[in-house]
């Protein structure tokens, strides 16, 4: 493949992740928000309620869609006419709607009793009834989300996703919050965004995808169910290792107790936000190129993806990890500071999936679904197991600590996976060697700021803003600059007529 193409693909991968990372930092932004009036003004056991709520809410839409959000996202890139594609649209719809409805419909009826037997608290069973109404609206989000990447379109997603969900959610929590509205109607809030959210989604979907084009569909459910078979499973023990925690926690604990829980993992979540980004883009392009089986350019995709999400996401981590109790007391306040050891513990586990890159999006777009599965049932029985061991004993730190070695479990499995199966690995030289120079200097600079000062957030900010400094320093100076980046320079300086004539000299200096 010659230096345009390459261009093109990497302007593609890093636009896309652009355009998407925008969205997820505005989602992230309004959501935070939204969640720290909310948490601040319900207090932890309310706050609890509601994540209650939340968690069996995305978990079911999840689960009900049967991996066929990943399946739409892999087959459309793969056809170029409108039959196929509005078959994988339609098959993908005709299958997923119905169970999303039937699951609704299930734990609207169920509300009671999970209440009462597992989180023995009966004022929770109004929250659930709301969310199980939310559920079917939830699961056409997560579907128009697929749809919009199969399409290798980011501007929907970001649109859909990004920007009316979060932004209704938060408008209409300023209305909870101004009539002085309990968990309820909070509930209420959560799910009338995912109603105004999906009704966006099914716009476009009607506007500008081949879902009711005037063209006879070719039947996909097959192929789709076969491809998605295993992500059914997949689906579901991610599902128990993002949640078994917080019904363990429910369960032995109590409902504030899983207030607090929610929030540290909430803000150790912020680590996944690169990944999310580049993950979204990264998988459709990698399955086109599998699909010509260009294997040297799946592998440097993926290597620079990976370093790029590891070098944006260790600053974050470093401050969360480090610093977890001003990083509570700043946002959600006092209330939550008993969760500052477990914050530490969930940052440490989430910053597993910067450290090798997006490879569960690699297996996905390379067709190593069952290799997936087997994967995510395992890790999913190890993740049950250690949260029985050790909640009960440890509390919420016993769930952060079980959750973060499942984390790590997951990662090494996926990337040996990948690695085995492809010969692809995250690791290059422009990755490692500025990660270790950077941990070095700041454990230089934790060192100096925590044995000769006390920690005060202006002293947190100046010592922040040097290692930032010194931090692109040494990503330049230690390989942090490659051919592809230099490519990328390249293309943004055609595209927009920018003379960048400097910076890439400087580049290609460093490139050596």
């Amino acid at each position: 493949m010659g230096e345009n193409s390459s261009a093109d693909r990497f302007r593609t991968v890093f636009k896309g992740a652009g355009v998407v990372f925008a969205g997820t930092i505005l989602e992230l932004g309004i959501s935070f928000i939204a969640q720290l009036l909310i948490a601040r003004y319900l207090g932890p056991t309310g706050f609890g309620a509601v994540s209650i709520g939340v968690t069996i809410m995305t978990a079911s839409s999840i689960v009900v869609l049967v991996g066929l959000d990943s399946g739409i996202g892999r087959f459309l890139p793969r056809y170029e006419d409108a039959a196929s594609r509005r078959g994988v649209l339609v098959s993908g719809f005709q299958i997923a709607i119905p169970l999303s409805l039937l699951a609704a419909g299930g734990i609207f009826l169920a509300a009671g009793p999970i209440s009462v037997r597992i989180f023995s608290d009966p004022s929770v069973a109004p929250v659930i009834r709301v969310f199980a109404v939310a559920l079917p609206f939830a699961a056409l989000v997560r579907l128009t989300v697929g749809s919009v990447q199969g399409m290798q379109q980011s501007l929907p997603k970001v649109a859909v996703q990004n920007v009316a969900l979060p932004t209704t959610r938060f408008l209409l929590i300023a209305g909870v919050l101004a009539f002085g509205l309990g968990a309820v109607a909070a509930a209420w809030a959560y799910g009338l965004a995912y109603v105004v959210a999906a009704s966006i989604g099914a716009y476009y979907l009607i506007r500008h995808t081949p879902l009711l084009a005037d063209v006879e569909p070719v039947p996909m459910r097959r192929e789709l169910l076969a491809f998605s078979a295993p992500l059914v499973v997949t689906a579901a023990m991610l599902q128990v290792l993002s949640h078994i925690d917080t019904f363990i926690v429910g369960y032995f604990a109590t409902t504030g107790d899983v207030g607090v829980y929610n929030v540290v993992y909430r803000l150790a979540q912020l680590l996944t936000v690169v990944l999310s980004a580049f993950g979204f883009i990264v998988m459709p392009t990698i399955s086109s190129l599998d699909a010509d089986d260009a294997t040297a350019e799946i592998r440097r995709t993926y290597q620079v993806a990976a370093k790029w999400i590891l070098l944006a996401t260790l600053p974050v981590f470093l401050v969360i990890a480090l610093f977890p109790e001003m990083v509570i007391k700043l946002t959600f306040g006092n209330e939550y500071v008993p969760g500052a050891a477990a914050l530490s513990v969930l940052a440490v586990g989430f910053f597993t999936h910067a450290i090798v890159g997006p490879n569960g999006n690699a297996l996905t777009s390379v067709g190593r679904t069952r290799l997936i599965m087997y994967d995510n049932v395992a890790v999913a029985i190890t993740n049950v197991a250690l949260n029985f061991a050790l909640v009960p004993r440890y509390g919420i730190l016993g769930a952060a600590v079980a959750t973060s070695m499942s984390y790590g479990l997951l990662n090494a499995l996926y990337t040996y996976q990948l690695y085995r199966e492809t010969g692809i690995q995250p690791f290059t030289r422009g990755m490692v060697r500025p990660f270790g120079v950077a941990l070095a200097l700041v454990g230089l600079i934790y060192w100096v700021t925590t044995t000769f000062f006390t920690v005060t957030l202006p002293l947190l900010v100046a010592m922040f803003g040097v290692f930032l400094g010194l931090y692109g320093l040494i990503i330049l100076r230690f390989g942090g600059i490659e051919e592809e980046e230099i490519l990328l320079l390249w293309s943004f300086e055609e595209r927009f007529g920018v003379d960048l004539g400097p910076l890439k000299r400087i580049a290609e200096k460093l490139h050596g």
